[in-house]
C-alpha cells in the first residue's frame, strides 16, 4: 500500500497516474485522505481539457511505478468515473458512489436506506502535499468542515522543456582510388631515309684505257685499270644498302601529381523545432 509520504513525495515531483497497461491518464491532480486512518484514499488525475473537472480513481490496490502512480484501472474506467465537486471533502454519499462505480462495494439495492459510508467508514478529505502538516485532523472536526474554502491549497504545475544537444553520425565514407585509362596519344616526328640518286657524268676525250708498261700508273691505278678492262661488257654489278628511320615507341611511367585527402569541420546554424506540453492551473467555482 502506498503511503502518504510516498504519495506527497509524488505529487511534489509531477508525478503522473498511469493506467493498469502503464499508459499516462494525466498529471496528479489532488490527494484525498481517509479522515479516519490518514492513509491516502484517492486520488485526482486531469483526464480531461482544461475547464472540466478532474476524475476521481481509488488509491486500493495502487502502486508506485517510480515515481508514478499506477492503477489497476484501464484508461475508460477512470475517464468515464462520476465527477465530484473538489471543495476538499468527499461526503459519504459521493464516497459511496464512487466505490460502486469502482465495484470496490457492491451495488445498492431496493431494499437500502439511507446513505451508505465508504469501506472506512468515514469520510475522505483532501491533504496538504506541501510537505508540511496534513489536514487530517482537522477534517475530523465539526469546525473544519465550516473552514475549508479558506484553507489554503496548492498544486504543481509542470511543463516539458525542449533540450536540444547532438550526436556524431557517419554522413559519407570517402576512398582514394587509383586506376588507370588508357588514351589516345598522336605526334609528329621527322624521320629519315635514304633514296639511291643515280648521276650520269659524260667521259670527253676518253683514251684507251692499257698499259704498254711506259706509263707512270701507280700499283693501285694500274690495279684499277685492269679491273675496268677486265669487266668491260661483263654485266658489271654494283650493290649499296639504302637505310630509313622508324619510329619507335617506348612509354615511360613519369609521376606528374601528389594527391592528398585531408579533414576539416565546419560550424553552421541549424534551426530546429519542436512541440512542448505545459499545464495551466485554472481556477473554478463550483456552485454549492
Amino acid at each position: 500500500m502506498i503511503t502518504l509520504e510516498q504519495m506527497k513525495d509524488s505529487m511534489n515531483a509531477g508525478a503522473n497516474v498511469l493506467s493498469d497497461d502503464g499508459a499516462v491518464l494525466g498529471p496528479m491532480g489532488q490527494l484525498y485522505v481517509d479522515d479516519a486512518t490518514g492513509e491516502p484514499s484517492w486520488v485526482t488525475v486531469a483526464t480531461h481539457t482544461a475547464g472540466n473537472p478532474e476524475s476521481f480513481a481509488p488509491l486500493r490496490d495502487a502502486t508506485l511505478d517510480g515515481q508514478d502512480v499506477r492503477l489497476p484501472y484501464p484508461h475508460s474506467t477512470v475517464y468515464d468515473s462520476p465527477k465530484m465537486s473538489q471543495d476538499g471533502h468527499l461526503s459519504p454519499e459521493e464516497e459511496q458512489h464512487l466505490l460502486r462505480y469502482y465495484g470496490l462495494i457492491a451495488a445498492a439495492t431496493d431494499g437500502d436506506s439511507g446513505p451508505a459510508v465508504s469501506s472506512s467508514g468515514d469520510r475522505s478529505s483532501r491533504a496538504d502535499t506541501r510537505g508540511g502538516r496534513s489536514d487530517i485532523d482537522a477534517g475530523r472536526s465539526d469546525a473544519f468542515a465550516g473552514s475549508a474554502d479558506d484553507d489554503e491549497v496548492s498544486m504543481t504545475r509542470s511543463e516539458e522543456q525542449l533540450r536540444v544537444g547532438t550526436e556524431l553520425r557517419e554522413t559519407e565514407r570517402v576512398r582514394l582510388v587509383k586506376r588507370v585509362v588508357t588514351e589516345d596519344v598522336t605526334m609528329t616526328v621527322q624521320i629519315r631515309r635514304e633514296e639511291l640518286v643515280v648521276e650520269r657524268v659524260p667521259v670527253q676525250d676518253g683514251a684507251p684505257l692499257y698499259d704498254d708498261g711506259a706509263g707512270t700508273f701507280s700499283k693501285a691505278e694500274r690495279e684499277r685499270l685492269y679491273a675496268a678492262v677486265e669487266t668491260a661488257f661483263n654485266g658489271d654489278v654494283v650493290e649499296m644498302v639504302l637505310y630509313e628511320e622508324k619510329p619507335r615507341i617506348e612509354v615511360d611511367v613519369v609521376p606528374i601529381e601528389r594527391v592528398r585527402i585531408s579533414r576539416e569541420a565546419r560550424t553552421q546554424d541549424e534551426t530546429v523545432t519542436g512541440q512542448v506540453r505545459k499545464e495551466v492551473i485554472e481556477t473554478e467555482r463550483i456552485e454549492l
